[in-house]
């Protein structure tokens, strides 16, 4: 068994919302003018936030304590990491060509 520890969630900084991916691109100054004083009061407030989903809403994680583990777990788990950036580096290349293939029309 991997021992672990809380921390407080990188993604929405213990916050439990972030931001409604919808608005990622933010608004411009005609959309933002063309809103009335409640829709902005309600964005202003967060009031779209959604849950984190990181953390499922609590502020915070659970991460591998590497200060408490023994050699082995350490190994495996340095292991596991690489096999989970390898996955990674497959995912992204595999995207690029699809984009690749998408803009040659296939």
């Amino acid at each position: 068994m991997r021992k672990m520890k809380w921390v407080i969630c990188g993604h929405c900084n213990g916050n439990e919302k972030v931001e409604n991916p919808a608005f990622s691109n933010g608004f411009t100054s005609s959309e933002w003018a063309d809103m009335d004083q409640d829709g902005r009061d309600a964005y202003m407030r967060g009031d779209y936030d959604v849950r984190c989903e990181p953390c499922k809403g609590s502020g915070k994680v659970q991460v591998p304590d590497v200060s408490q583990m023994n050699f082995g777990e350490k190994r495996e788990y340095v292991l596991e990491l690489r096999e989970r950036a390898a996955e990674a580096r497959d995912l992204r290349e595999m995207r690029r060509e699809m984009e690749a293939e998408r803009r040659m029309g296939c």
